[in-house]
């Protein structure tokens, strides 16, 4: 099946082959096998979920060439994919297969003494490249830690539909709107998506767009009941996108009443360690130092306990929503610029709710430049206007849904 490659990204596989060669050269390793759904997409743009049939990509160093290796049903699925025509792309018969035609059977010829395989790599596999001479060492993150043009112009892709995503919920958000009501907004941004981009790839896109009412707000990885209405608050949404294989985000804590002084103070808190961070943000800096001084700021005004603040400052973006450089303090990591990264400190009350907003931004060369902008500021993220429009609507989309 002949897959759309456009031509930039075909120049940006190129790179990213052309890279990874010479960090194997530079560091003496014949060869890199790498069999990670994410890597395998990162060097081919090939859409894979290899359960039991593993895919194994081989890139010499030697030769500059490269061998993907692929159960025989995928064969000519992968073919079409950049850097995969029929001289490069080999098969193994099945998992399992007979003896001699296994997938170790049909690899074993192509590797080279002391080749290097993903740290990743899963145990069963691990063993038998450790049995073929082979040693693990993660050759891909430094090339992989600071974006290409090309991949900040695709998370800046991601980060504008997450951008979206807020603003759509907030927009038909009133008092007492129940979460499958914003569960929704997450079908119309994958609409615009599908509309607006010249390719969509549905296995390398996932569209998230969710309120978390309080007091679920201060428990950000939980799922909130959908069911469950945004009376009060804080609540969060999020905004969690993957565009053909890129990801951001954006979050905004609100409300749905007046806030009370000990709420405005609590948000006045989160936005000033926001603010401090981004203040922070600029090449030469390191991760660590930013996450450390976000947490002395929020100490003095009396959220040192760390089950208020729960985690580190940002993280990094590319094909994973959480990669490095990671904004923490033990992070080894330095800020240059093209890294992609949030900045999300936050407090959360047990029992009460969080307070966190999140933005996709680029290190540029002078500072930052945040992906995802939107209003931050507590009297634009105070929603008491209702209507019946609204209320009917909702009624009606919690009747479809069976939500009661």
């Amino acid at each position: 099946m002949q897959q759309r490659i456009t031509t930039d990204a075909a120049r940006e596989f190129q790179r990213r082959h052309d890279a990874v060669l010479a960090a194997l050269r530079e560091e003496g390793r014949p060869q890199l096998v790498v069999t990670s759904t994410e890597a395998l997409f990162y060097f081919t743009g090939a859409t894979i979920e290899a359960l039991e049939r593993p895919f194994f990509l081989v890139l010499d160093a030697d030769t500059g060439g490269r061998h993907f290796l692929v159960p025989e049903l995928e064969r000519t699925h992968v073919l079409g994919f950049w850097g995969t025509d029929k001289q490069q792309v080999l098969a193994y018969r099945e998992f399992p297969a007979p003896v001699g035609e296994a997938w170790h059977d049909v690899l074993a010829p192509l590797l080279k003494h002391e080749f290097t395989y993903e740290p990743s790599t899963p145990a069963y596999i691990a063993s038998v490249f450790d049995a073929l001479g082979g040693s693990h060492a993660d050759v891909l993150r430094p090339v992989r830690l600071v974006k290409s043009d090309y991949e900040v112009a695709q998370v800046a892709i991601a980060a504008d539909y997450a951008r979206r995503g807020v603003e759509k919920l907030l927009a038909a958000t009133y008092p007492g709107t129940s979460v499958i009501e914003g569960y929704m907004t997450s079908n119309a941004i994958q609409r615009a998506v599908i509309a607006e981009q010249q390719i969509f790839n549905p296995l390398a896109s996932s569209i998230t767009v969710a309120a978390w009412p309080a007091p679920v707000s201060s428990e950000p990885h939980s799922v909130p009941p959908l069911a469950a209405t945004l009376d009060g608050g804080p609540h969060v949404v999020m905004a969690l996108t993957r565009v053909n294989g890129y990801a951001a985000e954006c979050e905004r804590t609100f409300f749905t009443h007046a806030p009370t002084p000990d709420e405005r103070d609590l948000f006045a808190a989160m936005l000033g360690a926001r603010a401090l961070a981004y203040s922070m943000v600029l090449p030469g800096v390191h991760a660590a130092e930013i996450d450390e001084a976000v947490n002395a700021y929020l100490a003095v005004l009396g959220y040192d306990d760390h089950q208020q603040r729960m985690h580190r400052t940002g993280h990094g973006f590319g094909l994973s929503a959480h990669e490095p450089p990671w904004i923490a303090v033990g992070s080894d990591d330095v800020l240059a610029p093209n890294m992609l990264i949030s900045i999300e400190p936050a407090v959360y009350v047990e029992g009460i709710g969080g307070y966190r907003h999140s933005d996709t931004v680029l290190v540029t060369q002078d500072g930052y430049r945040s992906l995802s902008p939107t209003a931050d500021d507590i009297d634009s993220l105070t929603l008491t206007t209702s209507n019946r429009f609204r209320r009917t609507k909702g009624a009606l989309v919690r009747r479809v849904a069976g939500v009661r």
